[in-house]
């Protein structure tokens, strides 16, 4: 396939009404996030940057990277079939699936859509009833490029996948590895351990040269890890042959026991909503984007220590927590709280002491939550041993189908003043109004 870009054309009265229609979504939506309007007229962080992409690129090279099923035929021209992911059959009606013709253990997936999957490992999860009332809420369900002004998916049919269910080195959930390229050029290299469902996932962040370096996201916790010198280099070399003449993409790569293969393409990441761990963190990556190759500005990574200093003012407790939560680290957290504790929240009308905080709301709510953040600006009435907050906060919630549906709620804490640091001794959380869906549609 020819990495030219395609010459711009005119704008039609339509696409100069849809482009103008995006913009003003993506505007608010990251206002809302943010609690500031994001620079598009010359986009400087990655974030903004990734905006500009959503709300003006219209490059049909993005419809071929966001289609499962030609992202195929596109790894196979570039780097070979043997990097990808078999394809064991793909339709158009849930209908015509021959469920008896599929292997023990499979993967079913849109075609033209992030984030949504089932895994079928056992018998007990090829309930094909189930499976085809799934896939066709899929195929009937708002494209991501319409919910969330991802242009390249809004050209892809709609389509029902299966694969194999891979295995890694050892013959367990295989790794994943994203490799960031700016320019052709690999950028950053991420690395995965862990089921992305489960509150144990941790990444490290990698430059070009291998140095492991102080990155993240807010949604995972970062770990130390190796990348030995040999993988490394192959997943530069595949991820810049597929990265030719693109402005950006990332290739997900998984290790297998067989070698590396590249499950997706992914030219919309975070979808210019990423909650980085550091505000820095934004403007960093958003220059390697523009050109930038001094990676001195990241520091060397080290291992977080959460309890070392414990918070002593309100926000450091805030970000402390939001870390806690999304690393699913349930020990670290109670030692924010009092064992005393009094609090309220959606699954429990009032829970009496730490243990039945943690048993009743947190073990029953961390487990399917990704992206938990506390919204600025907070209302703050301060003592000289107590401080109450008033903020909101948002995350993401699971559904029964593996999606995700944006869940935003408010919330009341006390923290009082103890020893070295701060303590809460009373949370109240409850979600905005309305039932959160159970589906992703």
């Amino acid at each position: 396939m020819s990495t030219a870009r395609p010459p711009a054309r005119p704008l039609s009265p339509w696409r100069a009404a849809e482009i103008a229609y995006t913009r003003h979504r993506a505007v608010q939506r990251y206002n809302r996030d943010f609690g500031r309007f994001p620079d598009l007229v010359s986009p400087r962080s990655y974030n903004e940057r990734m905006l500009h992409r959503l709300v003006y690129d219209r490059d049909p090279r993005l419809t071929t990277l966001s289609d499962k099923v030609a992202a195929k035929e596109y790894v196979g021209d570039k780097v070979g079939n043997a990097y990808n992911v078999p394809l064991l059959g793909q339709w158009h009606d849930p209908a015509d699936i021959d469920w008896s013709a599929l292997p023990d253990r499979f993967a079913l997936k849109p075609s033209g859509d992030s984030g949504r999957f089932v895994l079928v490992r056992s018998p007990a999860d090829r309930n094909t009833e189930n499976l085809t009332a799934i896939a066709r809420n899929w195929l009937s369900a708002r494209r991501t490029g319409r919910r969330h002004a991802e242009w390249g998916y809004r050209g892809v049919p709609r389509r029902i996948i299966a694969e194999p269910l891979l295995t890694g080195p050892d013959g367990n959930t295989p790794p994943e590895i994203n490799v960031y390229t700016f320019g052709g050029k690999a950028a950053l290299i991420r690395r995965f351990t862990g089921r992305k469902t489960l509150p144990e996932r941790r990444d490290a962040w990698f430059d070009p040269t291998g140095r492991q370096i102080e990155m993240g996201v807010v949604s995972i916790r970062s770990a130390r890890m190796e990348l030995c010198d040999a993988l490394r280099a192959e997943l530069i070399d595949v991820a810049e042959a597929l990265s030719a003449g693109l402005e950006h993409l990332r290739v997900d790569f998984y290790l297998t026991g067989g070698g590396l293969r590249v499950g997706e393409l992914t030219p919309y990441s975070w979808g210019g909503h990423c909650k980085w761990r550091r505000p820095e963190f934004d403007a960093s990556v958003g220059d390697l984007w523009g050109g930038a190759t001094d990676y001195s500005v990241f520091a060397d990574f080290a291992e977080p220590d959460l309890t070392a200093s414990p918070p002593t003012d309100p926000h450091s407790w805030l970000r402390a927590w939001e870390k806690l939560i999304n690393a699913g680290d349930f020990e670290t957290a109670r030692q924010l709280f009092a064992t005393e504790i009094v609090a309220f929240g959606s699954l429990a009308e009032t829970m009496t002491g730490l243990d039945a905080l943690e048993q009743e709301q947190w073990r029953k709510i961390w487990r399917s939550t990704r992206g938990f953040a506390f919204d600025a600006p907070m209302h703050v009435t301060m003592g000289p041993e107590t401080t109450t907050l008033a903020l909101r906060w948002r995350s993401e919630g699971r559904t029964e189908d593996n999606g995700w549906y944006e869940r935003r709620g408010r919330c009341t804490l006390v923290l009082e003043r103890r020893n070295a640091g701060l303590v809460c001794t009373h949370s109240h959380f409850s979600m905005d109004p309305g039932v959160p869906p159970r589906r992703s549609d």
